[in-house]
């Protein structure tokens, strides 16, 4: 399968400020400031570390799936 050149450069994955917003709307009735974004990025950060780990564990987990269900 070819993948684009559109393809190579587009996200997998991204969380806006407006979905951290929301989020901490309901969950805890309030918006965050400017400071509060930027210390919840620094934490999303540090949780994403091992991102690579995280990605191969999912690749893994759908090329099982598909030998299993015979795609």
């Amino acid at each position: 399968m070819n993948i684009s050149k559109e393809e190579v450069n587009e996200d997998i994955f991204s969380i806006k400020v407006s979905e951290v917003q929301y989020l901490a709307k309901m969950k805890f009735g309030k918006y965050l400031d400017e400071i509060e974004i930027k210390e919840v990025q620094k934490r999303i950060q540090f949780g994403l570390e091992y991102w690579e780990e995280v990605v191969l564990y999912a690749i893994e987990d759908v090329i099982n799936k598909s030998i299993k269900n015979g795609d």
